[in-house]
C-alpha cells in the first residue's frame, strides 16, 4: 500500500505478486496487485485480479477501479454496468459517481453526466472532485457561468485544492478578470510549486496587467518543463496585448533562456 501511495506501481505489483505466490486468492493482495497494474496502464491485466478481489470483498472502491480498467481496456458497456450498480449503493461512493459521469461524458452522453454529478453532489456534498468535473464539462460547453459556479462549489469545501484553484483561474482569465485570475494561479502554485501550466497562465495575467518583468521570469521557469511549455510560453508572449513578437525563432529562444531581455 505504501508503494502505491508513493506512485511505485511496479514495486507494488511485485510485492503483491510475492504474497499471491504464497497465498493464492488472498483478496487484499489481489486488489493491490490489480490496482498496481492499473497504475502502470495495464488495464487488460488488471481486470482479472480486481474482479476476484471485488467478488470476495464487495467493496465499491474496488468495483470502481475494476470499471476504470474495463473502460481503459475498451469495454465501456461493461464498465457502465458496473458503475450503475456502484452508484445505487448507500451511502453514496463519490469515486463511483465521478467515474460514471466521466464515462458518460466520454461517450458523449453529456446531459446524463451532468445529471449524475448534480445528484452525486447532493449525496456527497463534501466531495470537491464532483463539482470540479462538472465545472470542466460546463467549460467545454462554453458555459463560463456554470463553470465558475461549480469551481466555487469545489473551493467552498476544499479551499486549497490546486485543481479547483487552477480551473477557477482559467475561467476568470477567459472572462478578462486578470487580477482575480492571477490570485487563483498564485494559490494553485502555493500548493504545487512545480505546476508549469499555472506558471504560464499566471504570466499571461501579469503581462496583461503590465508586469512584464515578473511574467518573463515565470515564463522562463515554465519553459524548463519541456517543448510543450515552451510553445505555450511563446504563444502567451506573442498573443498578449502587452507582449512581443520575434521574427527569428533564435531570438525567442535567447529571450526564454535569459540571454536576451
Amino acid at each position: 500500500m505504501r508503494a502505491i501511495q508513493s506512485g511505485q506501481g511496479g514495486e507494488a505489483a511485485r510485492l503483491a505478486g510475492d504474497i499471491l505466490a504464497r497465498s493464492p486468492g488472498q483478496p487484499k493482495a489481489l486488489h493491490l496487485f490489480g490496482y498496481a497494474l492499473l497504475m502502470q496502464d495495464r488495464p487488460d491485466e488488471a481486470i482479472e485480479p480486481l474482479e476476484k478481489a471485488h467478488r470476495a470483498l464487495r467493496d465499491p472502491a474496488i468495483e470502481t477501479q475494476l470499471a476504470i480498467a474495463l473502460r481503459k481496456a475498451g469495454r465501456s458497456e461493461d464498465a457502465l454496468k458496473r458503475l450503475l450498480r456502484v452508484v445505487k449503493r448507500e451511502p453514496a461512493f463519490s469515486g463511483g459517481v465521478h467515474e460514471l459521469a466521466y464515462l458518460l461524458y466520454s461517450l458523449e452522453r453529456t446531459d446524463e453526466a451532468i445529471d449524475v454529478l448534480r445528484k452525486g453532489m447532493q449525496a456527497a456534498p463534501a466531495s470537491p472532485d464532483l463539482p470540479i468535473l462538472l465545472a470542466w464539462i460546463m467549460r467545454d460547453r462554453n458555459d463560463g457561468r456554470g463553470a465558475h459556479e461549480a469551481f466555487a462549489r469545489a473551493l467552498s469545501v476544499a479551499p486549497d485544492h490546486s485543481d479547483a484553484q487552477y480551473g477557477m483561474g482559467l475561467v476568470l482569465l477567459e472572462a478578462g478578470e486578470f487580477g482575480q485570475a492571477a490570485e487563483r494561479f498564485q494559490r494553485a502554485l502555493a500548493t504545487n510549486p512545480a505546476d508549469r501550466q499555472s506558471q504560464v497562465l499566471l504570466a499571461a495575467c501579469l503581462l496583461e496587467q503590465g508586469q512584464s518583468g515578473v511574467a518573463s521570469v515565470l515564463l522562463r521557469q515554465a519553459t524548463r518543463g519541456g517543448p510543450r511549455f515552451y510553445e505555450q510560453a511563446l504563444k502567451v508572449v506573442s498573443s498578449s496585448s502587452r507582449g512581443r513578437f520575434w521574427l527569428k525563432p533564435s531570438a525567442a529562444a535567447e529571450f526564454f533562456s535569459g540571454r536576451r531581455n
